[in-house]
């Protein structure tokens, strides 16, 4: 038997009063978003973001049918300008612009004011019944639509939007049932072969759950400048399931058709904005940015990101009133538009805010509660031609709220959970993810205006653009993390209190992990002995980006830093060398690093973007096929998967440095390779529309 070693009692407490005296004079770590913002400061943003008031506002911003340009967005501005007023925000007011679907806000067409009241489905025969209702349902009534009192014969042409849909059918005054997208099947149905108007089925977003709910209702739309508009009603697909047996056993089915509603162009459109003034007018504004319009109801989509961002201006106008925090050095500018079109007008007409704008922070879709919408809330990265440190900031807070979340559920550990009273304790269903296009963040990180976003979205729900959009899908400990991280990048990027420096190292490491996440990509392809110089321009172009980024600090600085980011862009050159030389020989690996990570360009012309030309070039855009022809939409890139991405990214990167070639290789590296005659060709469009020229 081995001896024991016995410890006196004493020796046994004098040991643990020692570790716990040495374990109260060590200090918390600090975690990574506690090295940009003091945990004071997290702690008071905390405290003082609401998700059950930013879920009230969702609520009553859900009364209103906030379609753009009319009274019900009208109102929804109002309502919000009350809140604002009311919180002590400064500047608040409404700008305004013409709604008359004729105005270009730079390179965006501008739709038509539109006004309903009322609206009707009812069949005739051979069964007297009431089948939908604007009364009871707002999405009964496609936007756009011009009144009707119609009572005809109805025609099932299926999808409706190609002309075989309607071989063998005559539609000639009648009503038309029809699955495509409502403005597609009125110019084949009502204009080009003299239907009196529409009943569309038209379903929600293609996801996992599509068509599985049957009741749901779309949202619809006609022509936004339609001028030989009549009307379409929307209806469920349960009920035109019904509706097509009936048709499919010979039935005739005669239906009432009424809508009040007329397109008005004399209705504008309406952007709210308000500030925060900063403390140095010199150094520019911070932007919280959201988009109003939505059908009624429209919770998720957009309500939630308009009420959070009320919530955020409330929250920190009153911890800066209290002292609670130090007031912002930038002017933080709050800005309710319609999107897309409602943001580039603004920008546009006021240039000069438009240049003061150092970053904008964009809320789209950021309350659902994923058991019930299936969204995941993604922490969006910025596109590779605006390579920006926005994104390490959004990515800093938005882990301290994951882990937070994280550690709360799995342990019970609350010390960074951050939730709301009465809302859920969950983990926090949330990712940092790659670009994605489809919002306001879009205008602002467009080559014209070139500003940084940080843009935070629920993706997929299952219920966007329908009847089942409801104050009900949101949950308030999901809006308030999300306005939580939010506000506290808003708030960051308006202070830099820590004058960038743990900006710049955080940027440096999280550079390292997508280096790796694109090295993996590389690595894949290059397994194809065919595509190895593909894997070599991913690699070089991903290195490339991350030095953009390390530099892009000094839109927010005041201070030379280049000396220290000169080191650290020669270590992110050093890790690219060696992610080639996986799949590389080093004496070519060493040369490509050596060549400053650039291939030989095949096509070295350099493209200069006209400075007046402001906003997306998209091919089959009406801007385009003004200047150049018909022939723009028809163009090898515009037949491209997510083409519109690419064309977007390929006139980002013409900056008046890099040639064709290297555009070529860096929307290549982005997304997928692309044809480099496809990009030369869609440039040499750009030069004949007078969007770009060649040095």
């Amino acid at each position: 038997m081995a001896s024991r070693v016995r410890t006196s009692p004493v020796l046994i407490v004098l040991g643990v009063l020692a570790g716990s005296t040495l374990a109260a004079q060590q200090p918390e770590a600090k975690l990574p978003a506690e090295t940009l913002l003091d945990r004071a400061v997290l702690t008071a943003l905390d405290q003082e973001l609401s998700g059950v008031a930013a879920k009230d506002h969702v609520s009553r911003l859900t009364q209103l049918h906030r379609v753009p340009a009319s009274p019900g967005f009208h109102e929804a501005i109002a309502y919000v300008q009350g809140r604002a007023t009311a919180f002590g925000l400064s500047d608040v007011h409404v700008e305004t612009f013409p709604g008359d679907g004729a105005t270009y806000f730079g390179t965006l067409h501008g739709n038509r004011g539109w006004r309903v009241d009322g609206g009707s489905l009812d069949e005739v025969t051979p069964e007297a019944r009431r089948i939908i209702s604007y009364d009871d349902v707002r999405l009964a009534v496609a936007d756009n639509s011009e009144s009707a009192d119609v009572t005809a014969e109805l025609v099932d042409v299926g999808a409706g939007a190609q002309p075989r849909d309607y071989d063998g059918k005559d539609v000639r005054g009648k009503l038309v049932l029809c699955d495509a997208v409502p403005s597609a099947c009125h110019r084949q149905a009502v204009e080009q072969r003299g239907a009196v108007g529409l009943v569309s089925y038209n379903a929600n977003q293609v996801s996992a759950w599509w068509r599985d709910d049957q009741d749901l209702i779309r949202w619809g739309h006609l022509d936004a400048r339609g001028r030989r508009n009549t009307f379409a009603i929307m209806i469920s697909l349960r009920e035109a399931r019904a509706l097509q047996q009936r048709l499919g056993r010979g039935e005739t089915i005669t239906l009432h058709a009424v809508v009040r509603a007329r397109n008005d162009d004399a209705m504008p459109y309406e952007t709210l904005v308000a500030t925060i003034p900063g403390t140095d007018a010199s150094v520019g504004d911070v932007v919280f940015s959201c988009h109003l319009d939505h059908e009624k109801p429209g919770a998720n989509d957009n309500a939630s990101g308009c009420a959070a961002t009320l919530e955020i201006a409330r929250a920190l106008k009153t911890l800066i009133d209290a002292k609670r925090i130090p007031p912002p050095v930038r002017t933080i500018r709050f800005i309710w538009p319609s999107e897309m079109t409602g943001t580039i007008a603004y920008l546009t007409k006021y240039p000069d805010i438009a240049s003061r704008i150092r970053a904008a922070v964009h809320l789209d879709m950021v309350g659902a509660d994923p058991f019930i919408t299936k969204s995941i809330l993604h922490v969006t990265r910025s596109p590779w031609s605006i390579a920006t440190v926005t994104d390490d900031v959004e990515e800093t807070f938005g882990r301290y709220v994951i882990d937070g979340a994280f550690r709360a559920a799995a342990d019970g550990e609350m010390t960074h959970a951050i939730r709301s009273h009465g809302g859920s304790k969950d983990a926090f269903w949330a990712d940092i993810t790659p670009y994605q296009s489809g919002s306001d963040h879009w205008i602002y990180q467009e080559g014209g205006f070139g500003i940084p976003a940080i843009y935070l979205r629920d993706h997929p729900d299952i219920y966007i653009h329908t009847t089942g959009d409801l104050p009900d899908n949101i949950e308030p400990t999901k809006i308030k993390r999300s306005a939580f991280i939010a506000a506290a990048s808003g708030y960051y990027l308006a202070t830099m209190p820590d004058r960038g420096e743990s900006l710049i190292a955080l940027s440096y490491a999280n550079a390292h992990a997508r280096l790796a996440e694109d090295g993996r990509r590389a690595i894949a392809m290059a397994a194809d002995r065919a595509r190895g110089r593909d894997a070599e321009i991913i690699v070089s172009q991903a290195v490339l980006r991350e030095q953009r980024r390390l530099r892009s600090v000094s839109r927010f600085l005041r201070v030379d830093a280049s000396a220290h980011l000169d080191r650290l862009s020669a270590g992110l050159a050093d890790a690219g060398t060696s992610l080639l030389l996986t799949f590389m020989a080093p004496d070519a690996a060493a040369a490509l690093a050596r060549a400053g990570f650039r291939q030989p360009a095949a096509d070295a012309r350099v493209p200069v973007r006209a400075a007046s030309v402001k906003g997306p070039l998209d091919p089959r855009g009406d801007w385009l096929v003004d200047k150049a022809g018909s022939a723009a939409a028809a163009l090898a890139i515009a037949r491209v998967p997510r083409s519109d991405d690419i064309t977007y990214e390929i006139v980002n990167f013409i900056d008046g440095a890099r040639t064709v070639s290297e555009i070529r290789d860096a929307v290549s590296a982005e997304f997928e390779p692309v044809d480099l005659k496809a990009v030369a060709d869609y440039i040499d469009l750009l030069a004949r529309a007078g969007a770009v020229t060649f040095k």
